[in-house]
């Protein structure tokens, strides 16, 4: 492909879900508010009603980019991506509607994984079967092993996503940071590895973009809040992201904030539980306006509970924590790319 056409393809799958996102938000925000699609913002000494969820746009807006990076490229890549996405938004909208069970979820977001094994199937390299460690180098091709890890890492990712969905911004910095760690791995790769395409490049900007425009409605204070159809597609499209861009280690590197969330909420409750079915929060709003770490014995342990437990925070210092520490992670991330890749 000449260079000026790539290059027009990669900014497009940029400026395309950027632009749909800071366009069509607002109006889809008004809608939400005129049917009564509203939540508590429960972080607010005031009654603050955000509208919820805007998640069907911001999938909108991906699909829309990873459509013009599959028309630029010609690859099935983009095309796994969006089919991964899709499915997740699916579950997470008829969680927002419904309520699933703490248990139901994470089944449904198996299928998450099916566009992603079927275009595999199709054109068989949309992922490469094997693990490539810094300085180590990649392991044995192993198609089956790899697939179904590749299939049981769609519910862990995008319910990982979702725990960090509490706070003014915490979801949209979070993505945003994370999406670019996974853009420098694959640009890294791209660079050194001859003969890969640069789909997979322009298949990672529409999330990045999305996180990006997002973020304007969704940091401190939240106008617009993303519902769990919003945070499971972005977890879900991140994780068909870092398989198909093959930097699977720099990946979970960059997630280590999320991973570490989930692993003490779930230990904590003692498995799947459905965050609105717990028995108590983790956090209450004190008078003075800021957040606490709850004292109930019942109360699940989360990442935020942790970093509670050093003192009272406002929302907006949490959330500056929050993006500190997820920001270390993706910088060691990088560090990450750049022995496997580069070094």
């Amino acid at each position: 492909m000449p260079t000026g056409l790539a290059d027009a393809g990669l900014l497009l799958s940029f400026l395309v879900p950027l632009a749909v996102v800071l366009l069509a938000l607002p109006q889809f925000m008004k809608y939400l508010v005129r049917i009564g699609r509203v939540s508590k913002d429960v972080h607010k000494q005031t009654d603050s009603r955000v509208p919820e969820p805007v998640g069907p746009i911001l999938v909108v807006a991906a699909v829309a980019g990873e459509f013009v990076a599959y028309a630029a490229f010609g690859s099935l890549v983009p095309i796994a991506v969006m089919g991964t996405a899709a499915v997740a938004f699916a579950v997470g909208l008829v969680d927002d509607i419904y309520v699933l069970g703490g248990r139901v979820k994470p089944l449904l977001l198996l299928l998450a994984a099916a566009p992603l094994v079927i275009t595999e199937a199709v054109q068989s390299t949309v992922y490469n079967p094997a693990v490539t460690f810094p300085i180590l180098g990649p392991t044995a091709a192993h198609l089956s092993i790899y697939t179904i890890l590749a299939v049981a890492a769609f519910p862990v990712v995008a319910n990982a996503f979702n725990m960090m969905d509490s706070f003014n911004g915490e979801i949209s910095w979070f993505t945003l940071l994370t999406s670019l760690s996974v853009l420098a791995g694959v640009t890294l790769r791209t660079l050194h590895t001859s003969g890969l395409s640069l789909a997979r490049v322009a298949s990672t900007l529409p999330l990045v973009a999305v996180a990006a425009g997002f973020l304007v409605f969704n940091r401190y204070p939240s106008r617009a809040f993303d519902g769990d159809s919003g945070a499971l597609f972005m977890g879900a499209m991140f994780a068909c992201l870092a398989i198909t861009s093959g930097v699977e280690v720099a990946a979970i590197v960059a997630i280590v904030p999320a991973i570490l969330n989930s692993f003490y909420t779930l230990s904590s409750v003692r498995g799947f539980v459905e965050r609105r079915r717990m028995p108590s929060r983790p956090t209450s709003l004190g008078a003075d306006g800021k957040i606490y770490a709850s004292t109930e014995s019942n109360a699940p342990v989360t990442l935020v509970r942790l970093i509670l437990l050093a003192g009272p925070r406002t929302e907006k210092d949490l959330v500056r924590d929050i993006v500190m520490l997820t920001a270390v992670s993706c910088a060691l991330s990088f560090v990450i790319s750049v022995l496997t890749w580069v070094v």
